[in-house]
């Protein structure tokens, strides 16, 4: 019975086909039946070795084109496959698949067998990118040529502009991902654009090839032939016969009517020969050969992989534990990768958003090289089609990357002070020891919790205020910013105050390290005692001396407008400021009087440094779900 009815699901796939098929060869049946076979051996009998020659070379420029395509989206799916072989693998699929047919399948097991590494699954998703990839840029492609050339089809102009503007609105929403699509998968600009770059060589020179063989004495426009081409080839391509045959010539006859058809079907068997039954040939060779090792990992950035699992989790604890920033503590919350260096030591913090490759901060070690930093980060976001942006780093590699002609945008004010000499005195703090007072006069308590001590959490109460604050400001901010995430709280400085009843009314955490503890979630009820979030702190800057840590940071707040600063980065700030309360939290920081230091947004360029704020921006205002536990 199942099978049965997947025999009528496979007839029903192929019944639409067959009818258009049919359909145009009954509109062209006169055409048809006028063939002169002698004349069409005639008119091949016309092309000489010089064209048949340069048909080969197109044909090849073609292929190295579609090889790229799979180059594209193995970086698009985060595989380190070796470009060559990707691009071998991909040529090999489409030289065999557009001659038996069945191109997405056949190209899956290509594929599968070509790269010993690369999973069933994985090989089924870079088919199927690589079909859609092509036929999306080639419908943009076509109707580029239609409105350039003109085609005799009904409503071809009309469906042009929209398959255009379509692709407009798509270019937007991979840039600005607005609300339900922020976390699809889009592709970055960079990949968009070198797909419609490979499939216009890639199309051009297989059009090329049809316009190169065709007889002596025909005139067609290359510009024309090409159009009439990309449709064709579309009709070929929709109908799933292999290699298009029956498809693409009945669409030729009809998109040519001026021209001789015996002549046209001769460029067209030329071109077939060249085309599908050359490469077919050769990427049949390549495919019985014995799959090739995949070659051992040779960027600085797989290097990491290689390292014994066993080791990492004690290398990556110990880089967080000696960073100069205890920030880099965000790591464990799940959103940040590792950067490391040709010793597989982590380097740095990175994340992956829309067009940018993100790297959080300061390197994870004062002895970091900066130049081996930067390079890696160039390298791993060429790797995922990204660009490289530093987000809130210090002056040394600000100074960095002003050398290397990065661009560069104060971004943000950090707020630090030691604890070792901090004092609730002096008129600079008299803000503070006010709240302070209203803090004590409410009968508020605080319990300093250490990191990693076995102390019992009321979770639940924590929970609840944390979501009270979350749906009091439209949900949660993330990235950078604090996200309640219990699993995260075995390792921060906590503090709790509760009343006198023993209700908890807000708490801090705080990411530790042994050379910082900087300032994360500040919660509390909404009808919190005045001066709570002031008692906290006071209190953890105290825990933090007691435990002979030397500097606590209030975290950073969005800096105030920059003159000169292109008017969408004027826009992003205020977005963010209202969203985080900045204008709030400059008051409350500055009420410890801490000192403060500028934080750099850096780029290689002003569109980089623009794409990558839009990006965090994005990311701060709408963080991924928490998964449950």
């Amino acid at each position: 019975m199942e099978r049965g009815r997947v025999g009528r699901a496979v007839l029903l796939r192929q019944i639409t086909p067959l009818v258009v098929f049919g359909v145009l060869a009954l509109l062209l049946r006169d055409r048809i039946a006028e063939l002169d076979l002698a004349h069409i051996r005639a008119s091949l009998g016309t092309v000489g070795p010089v064209r048949w020659a340069l048909g080969i070379v197109l044909t090849g420029i073609s292929f190295w084109a579609l090889g790229q395509y799979d180059v594209v989206v193995h970086r698009l799916v985060g595989r380190d496959t070796d470009p060559r072989r990707a691009a071998r693998s991909g040529m090999t699929a489409i030289a065999v698949g557009q001659t038996v047919g069945m191109g997405t399948l056949t190209g899956t097991f290509v594929r599968w067998r070509m790269l010993p590494g690369l999973g069933l699954l994985d090989a089924t998703r870079i088919s199927a990118i690589v079909t859609m990839s092509f036929f999306a840029a080639w419908a943009v492609l076509t109707a580029m040529s239609v409105l350039t050339f003109g085609v005799a089809v009904p409503y071809a102009t009309p469906a042009a502009v929209a398959i255009l503007i379509l692709a407009y609105l798509c270019i937007l929403l991979s840039v600005w991902r607005p609300g339900p699509l922020a976390r699809w998968p889009l592709p970055p600009l960079k990949a968009i654009v070198l797909i419609l770059g490979f499939t216009t060589v890639d199309t051009v020179a297989a059009g090329a090839v049809l316009w190169t063989m065709l007889p002596t004495g025909i005139e067609i426009g290359f510009g024309p032939l090409v159009a009439a081409y990309l449709l064709a080839l579309g009709a070929g391509l929709v109908l799933t016969t292999p290699g298009g045959v029956g498809p693409f010539e009945v669409a030729l006859l009809a998109l040519l009517p001026a021209t001789s058809p015996e002549p046209l079907l001769a460029a067209v068997l030329a071109y077939r020969a060249v085309y599908y039954a050359l490469p077919a040939l050769i990427g049949a060779v390549l495919l019985a050969r014995p799959p090739m090792r995949p070659p051992l990992p040779a960027t600085a950035n797989a290097a990491l992989e290689q390292v014994d699992p066993r080791n990492l989790p004690l290398m990556v604890e110990a880089a967080l534990d000696t960073a100069p920033r205890a920030e880099s503590a965000l790591l464990r919350h799940g959103r940040f990768d590792l950067l490391s260096n040709s010793r597989a030591w982590p380097t740095a913090l990175v994340a992956r958003s829309g067009q940018s490759l993100i790297m959080l901060g300061d390197p994870l070690t004062r002895d970091s090289r900066v130049g081996e930093v930067f390079e890696g980060l160039r390298d791993r976001a060429r790797a995922t089609l990204t660009a490289p942006v530093i987000y809130k780093c210090g002056a040394r590699l600000a100074v960095f990357a002003r050398r290397t002609d990065w661009a560069l945008l104060p971004i943000a004010r950090e707020a630090f002070l030691t604890p070792a000499t901090f004092s609730t005195t002096g008129a600079d703090r008299r803000q503070l020891r006010r709240k302070l007072r209203k803090a004590e006069a409410a009968g508020l308590t605080v319990t300093t919790i250490a990191p990693g001590d076995p102390v019992p959490l009321p979770l639940d109460e924590m929970e609840a205020l944390a979501h009270v604050w979350a749906g009091a400001r439209g949900g949660e901010r993330g990235f950078s910013m604090g996200v309640w995430n219990p699993a995260t709280l075995s390792r921060a400085a906590i503090c709790l105050a509760h009343d006198p009843e023993g209700r908890l009314r807000g708490f801090i955490t705080l990411h530790a390290n042994r050379h910082e503890h900087t300032l994360d979630l500040m919660r509390q009820d909404p009808d919190a005692p005045d001066g709570i979030m002031y008692m906290l702190v006071t209190h953890a800057i105290a825990a933090a001396h007691a435990a002979h840590i030397p500097r606590v940071s209030l975290a950073a707040v969005p800096t105030q407008n920059v003159p000169g600063e292109p008017r969408l980065f004027t826009g992003l700030r205020a977005l963010l400021d209202r969203a985080s309360g900045a204008r709030g939290l400059r008051q409350f920081k500055s009420a410890f009087a801490p000192r403060w230091e500028t934080l750099y947004l850096a780029a290689p360029t002003r569109t980089a440094l623009l794409l990558g704020a839009l990006d965090i921006t994005r990311e701060i205002l709408r963080p991924p779900p928490r998964p449950r536990p």
